[in-house]
C-alpha cells in the first residue's frame, strides 16, 4: 500500500509492516494505525501514522540508555500478548532544536506485540516505576 508522509514522501508499505494501536497514542488517540520505519541504520527510528502524513514520532530502543521495562501482565494483555519473545518495547524522543535538548520520554514506553502488530504506549504511574523500570546506574 501507498503512504503519504511529510518527512519521507510517498512510500511502499507491506499490510504486515502495519501497527494497529487500538487506543492510538496520547493526544493522537484519533490515530490507529502506524508503521515502523529505520533510520540510517542507527539506534533511531521512525514511528510514523499512516492516516495522518505529517505525525511521526522519534523512537528508540531503551537499552541505549541502559533501561530496562518489566511489563505487568495486565499491560502484556493489552496488547494480546501471549509469548514475551514478541514483546518490544521502545520509547519515543523528542529533540529541541533551540535549546540542543534530546528528551527520552522515559515514563511512556511504547509496548509492541510483534506477532498480533498490536501497540500500546504505557504511561507510568509513580508506584509503577519502581517495579517496572531498571534505571541505569550513575
Amino acid at each position: 500500500m501507498q503512504v503519504d508522509t511529510t518527512r519521507f514522501g510517498q512510500i511502499e508499505i507491506a499490510e504486515k509492516e502495519l501497527i494497529t494501536f487500538p487506543w492510538g497514542v496520547p493526544g493522537f488517540e484519533h490515530l490507529k494505525s502506524y508503521v515502523l520505519l529505520e533510520y540510517k541504520n542507527g539506534p533511531f527510528q521512525w514511528l510514523q501514522s499512516v492516516e495522518e502524513p505529517s505525525v511521526a514520532f522519534v523512537v528508540c530502543a531503551p537499552d541505549f540508555l541502559g533501561l530496562v521495562y518489566s511489563a505487568s501482565d495486565a499491560k502484556k494483555k493489552l496488547i494480546n500478548l501471549e509469548h514475551d519473545k514478541d514483546l518490544i518495547v521502545l520509547n519515543i524522543v523528542s529533540f529541541n532544536r533551540e535549546k540542543g535538548a534530546i528528551r527520552f520520554h522515559v515514563k511512556s514506553p511504547l509496548l509492541f506485540n510483534v506477532a498480533a502488530r498490536i501497540g500500546y504506549q504505557w504511561t507510568m504511574e509513580a508506584d509503577e516505576l519502581q517495579g517496572h523500570l531498571i534505571m541505569p546506574a550513575g
